[in-house]
């Protein structure tokens, strides 16, 4: 896994940004097997100076077992161009991520599937399908659990035929105390992310990345 990031990370040449990525994630238990989720999400570019992106997730999860999951979710996301303008995106995502545990480890295989459509600019569809390997390893530092993950997000792009984006993670995760039944984590991660323009030239962002976790 180690070496596919790397790898991936190669090719990454060209116009380099340091980028800021922010995420709350609000969860509600409804059951064991099933949970609702909402995802806003901002991202500043130009060395995290300049707030270029806004997204809004939500969905329901499934989980039928401790080895699979299903997600059905909606996205609607703006983002400002070159020029200034906002250009809006909206997306229907399948998602289904077989996974197992082995002792402290965890490994899980995200596939996504999603229909995107962009207004703003020629108004056209794209179907995308992205392949996430995630490996997790449980460890105590000072009497503290944390989990530390690599993670490799690829992106395909059938209106393109080529994958157009990679996304390789280093992070961890951080539990908090949980407080009347309301469980909550953070999650600190380095991400690499190389993009294939539409010349075929592949630019990279550097990525800081925090998300806060809250199930209720």
């Amino acid at each position: 896994m180690i070496g596919v990031i790397l790898l991936a990370a190669l090719p990454a040449q060209g116009k380099d940004d340091f980028q800021y990525w922010n995420t709350l994630e609000l969860v509600k238990r409804l059951n064991p097997k099933w949970d609702l989720f909402f995802r806003p999400e901002i991202r500043m570019e130009d060395g995290a100076s300049h707030l270029f992106y806004h997204e809004y997730r939500q969905g329901l999860r499934w989980k039928p077992s401790n080895h699979l999951e299903f997600g059905l979710n909606y996205l609607f996301a703006r983002s400002e161009n070159s020029s200034g303008k906002n250009r809006d995106e909206h997306t229907g995502e399948l998602d289904i991520t077989p996974k197992t545990k082995w002792g402290p480890w965890d490994f899980s295989m995200r596939g996504r599937v999603a229909l995107k459509t962009v207004q703003g600019s020629s108004g056209e569809q794209e179907f995308q399908i992205r392949l996430m390997p995630k490996i997790a390893y449980s460890m105590e530092i000072f009497g503290h659990k944390v989990t530390p993950y690599i993670a490799n997000d690829a992106f395909y792009d059938y209106t393109r035929k080529a994958w157009n984006q990679n996304r390789a993670f280093l992070g961890v995760v951080i539990p908090m105390k949980e407080v009347k039944g309301v469980r909550s984590s953070v999650d600190l991660y380095y991400m690499n992310q190389s993009l294939l323009g539409a010349r075929h030239d592949r630019s990279s962002n550097q990525i800081l990345g925090t998300k806060l976790n809250v199930q209720f």
